[in-house]
């Protein structure tokens, strides 16, 4: 009989009762704090006596109160208990007895033990050492099906597990070979032909074939609404296998952004008969190509292995271990050992940073070109008051991002004019009005009184990341009269199209880098903006992507997509808030650090060094 969580309700129940002293209590009232039968209350009773928790004297008849002494004390039982579940592994099983149960000492107390687990361990496995990468992370996976990925952190773990036929080098700017050895275009880049690599295997060990390359990019184009990142592929007139290791694609009009479009992981390769298996499987412990495999999945703790037959060559680490830590706070854990790495996205312990501001020379910092831009995306195809442009730019006026950046603090690095946080090519604000509000400002009575806004609520939804942002601007927007009725929905529901344009309007952040397709995908895919343009912005954004797709420069490519920016900010279709920091501090014997486009470590390039320098 599971003992520990009836002791736990009685020490919660009874807080005021001191350890060790007797108090009067009835089988009616346990039965009512247990949930059970008179009956069942005498069988746990029993069995807590047994073990010593607590000494029990029955009552003289029925109704009577029995004198009840608890023995144990309630959070050395709780550490324990949730000691024992994370080391099997019931990782979130551990977390929800915690949050239950646990105060504030108890949970610092979990946290110091944690804190000697994470970072890198090696540990002896046969005759063999093996390097051990531990990280806490304070978000769920949504999915680890490519074609379904929305989140930065799921594309960023599906980066590790699968490959596209080509990819594309940030640093370098340019597409280098990936599945693909080569390729050439043809007819003004309206067809394409590319040449498979002999030897590549999915993890499950079939070798890849240019049928897995048909099947995952008509998986995608077949069925838009439901892979929202279809929409790359929607230009595909046809595509064939020439033989086994060539493929070909015919497009219906020149697309010089095909191949950045192939590099993204919606159009990762994933193996057709582990799919049409079981793709509710795939989606959870999914079969790719990547230099690691998923060895195992739970809502609490997610693990990879290298994969041995790698056609690029094993990783340097052997295990990576993701402790899915949702119900922690982020920043608690304390830092290990100097061998640790963390990425920041506000999840940095306080050890690096302070290292860095002292300067320490044992520690090194990343500072990454990526940075999370947050968003308020207002839904026009939905009636409300703010379908009228006077109520968006009334709110723009409102929120000054530097008294939210002053006062909520955190990652919250400068305030945001456009999606880059500085000037890169993709233009800046061209009129007095895009200039960010600083407050008070009397144009913003004026403006609610042209928007003929009434009393109607703004309905605002939220994820759980941007929930303390949402919650400032409705206590900003009440200062002015105008309520904001705020919604927190699960990041699970965020990547349904169905399910936010019940709203006025989406907070969120995306991380973009210097990525031209990225940006792309906000504008067309319908999970991002698409879904939400007025018929007027919609025709505007699809003629304009479709000079951006003929366009084979990318400088007059950037010119577009900075006429297209700039169109949202004149009409305040999206009002941007502020830029989050990404960076990354680690130790100098980790060697291979490296910031990915979605402002993660790529571990396959971690290694680390023997001795400190």
């Amino acid at each position: 009989m599971q003992t520990v969580l009836p002791y736990l309700e009685l020490r919660r129940t009874f807080r005021e009762q001191d350890t060790g002293a007797p108090f009067p209590v009835t089988v009616d009232r346990l039965a009512g704090i247990w949930h059970c039968t008179p009956r069942y209350v005498k069988a746990i009773v029993r069995t807590l006596s047994e073990q010593g928790w607590i000494v029990w004297q029955p009552g003289r008849g029925r109704g009577h109160s029995s004198t009840l002494t608890l023995r144990m004390d309630a959070d050395d039982l709780l550490l324990q208990e949730v000691r024992r579940r994370m080391e099997q592994g019931e990782v979130q099983e551990a977390m929800e007895l915690l949050n239950r149960f646990g105060g504030p000492v108890v949970k610092d107390r979990f946290l110091d033990w944690m804190s000697e687990g994470i970072g890198f361990s090696t540990q002896q496995a046969s005759d063999t050492v093996q390097e051990t990468l531990r990280l806490p992370v304070y978000r769920s996976i949504t999915t680890l099906d490519p074609g379904l990925v929305y989140y930065a952190f799921d594309c960023h773990l599906a980066r590790q597990v699968f490959h596209t036929l080509v990819e594309y080098d940030d640093l370098q700017g340019k597409v280098l070979p990936c599945i693909a050895h080569s390729w050439e275009s043809r007819c003004g880049a309206a067809e394409w032909i590319f040449h498979l690599r002999k030897g590549v295997l999915f993890h499950h060990g079939r070798e890849l074939t240019a049928d897995d390359v048909l099947y995952s990019l008509n998986r995608l184009r077949k069925d838009p609404a439901r892979f929202a990142g279809g929409w790359r592929f929607q230009g595909i007139s046809h595509l064939e296998a020439l033989d086994r290791k060539t493929v070909r694609i015919r497009l219906r009009e020149p697309n010089h952004l095909l191949l950045r479009f192939l590099s993204t992981i919606p159009a990762a390769i994933v193996p057709a008969d582990v799919v049409e298996r079981d793709e509710a499987g795939f989606a959870r412990v999914p079969v790719g190509t990547g230099p690691f495999r998923v060895v195992s999945r739970s809502e609490g703790r997610c693990v990879l292995e290298a994969f041995p037959a790698h056609f690029r060559g094993r990783a340097h680490l052997d295990r990576v271990e993701l402790l899915i830590l949702a119900g922690l706070a982020a920043g608690r854990l304390k830092e290990p050992d100097w061998t640790s790495i963390m990425t920041s996205h506000g999840e940095t312990s306080s050890a690096p940073r302070e290292a860095l501001v002292s300067g320490n020379r044992d520690w090194n910092s990343v500072e990454t070109r990526f940075t999370c831009c947050s968003l308020l995306v207002f839904n026009q195809a939905k009636p409300g008051p703010h379908r009228h442009p006077a109520f968006r730019k009334a709110l723009h006026l409102m929120l000054d991002r530097e008294a939210l950046i002053a006062e909520l603090g955190g990652d919250r690095l400068c305030p945001a004019r456009g999606f880059h946080p500085m000037p890169s090519g993709y233009g800046q604000p061209s009129s007095a009005q895009n200039a960010l509000p600083r407050s008070p400002n009397p144009d913003i009575a004026a403006l609610l009184q042209q928007s003929g806004c009434q009393d109607e609520p703004l309905k605002l939804v939220s994820n759980p990341y941007h929930e303390e942002d949402a919650r400032w601007m409705a206590r900003r927007a009440a200062s002015y009269g105008v309520r904001v009725e705020v919604t927190v929905r699960s990041t699970a529901e965020w990547g349904d199209a169905d399910f936010p344009v019940a709203y006025d309007c989406q907070l969120y952040g995306v991380v973009l880098g210097g990525d031209e397709v990225r940006e792309l995908e906000l504008y067309l895919q319908p999970n991002f903006f698409a879904a939400l343009w007025d018929p007027e912005t919609a025709e505007a954004v699809r003629q304009e992507a479709d000079e951006i797709f003929r366009e084979a420069a990318e400088d007059r490519r950037r010119e577009r997509l900075a006429k297209l920016e700039e169109r949202i900010r004149e009409t305040h279709a999206v009002l941007f808030l502020v830029h989050k920091s990404t960076n990354t501090a680690y130790h100098q014997s980790v060697r291979g650090v490296r910031v990915n486009s979605y402002g993660w470590v790529d571990f396959d390039r971690i290694w680390f060094h023997g001795e400190p320098e």
